[in-house]
């Protein structure tokens, strides 16, 4: 076989092999969920997410359900859990509850949110939000304990 050939041949397998590739491999994700509570009480009606500290595309979410408990996903793909690293926490109120406080009749004062998912509005935002939380190399549980 010529030089040129076995060349040709290597660079086809080259281009061949690329292609039949899986895609770039996701990072492994940890197991993550707790407790929201405000004031001693389980936070209800709200959205929670974990944003990176370092880059604030990589983020996690999860929805807060009657007891104020959650478990996260990954918002690009779904997989459960998040990446270790520092997070920012940041609540959403529910869509019916941002509703009611567009049309006017959401609470007036320090608070967002509806009853059971009221928060104070510095958590809206990762550049406003105190609370800042660390995942870990395994199953995480963090508990969020809003004064």
């Amino acid at each position: 076989m010529s030089h040129v050939l076995r060349v040709g041949l290597f660079a086809g397998l080259c281009l061949i092999s690329l292609g039949c590739s899986h895609g770039p491999v996701k990072p492994k994700l940890y197991s993550v969920s707790g407790k929201v509570t405000v004031a001693g009480k389980p936070l209800t009606d709200c959205g929670i997410q974990f944003v990176s500290t370092k880059d604030s595309t990589v983020g996690y979410g999860g929805t807060l359900d009657a007891s104020g408990n959650y478990t996260l996903t990954d918002r690009q793909d779904g997989r459960a859990g998040a990446q270790p690293g520092k997070y920012k926490v940041v609540l959403e109120p529910s869509l019916e509850a941002a509703k009611k406080a567009m049309s006017g009749g959401g609470q007036a004062g320090p608070m967002q949110g509806s009853p059971g998912g009221e928060f104070p509005p510095e958590y809206s935002s990762a550049a406003t939000s105190p609370k800042e939380v660390e995942v870990q190399t395994s199953s995480t549980v963090i508990n969020i304990e809003i004064p």
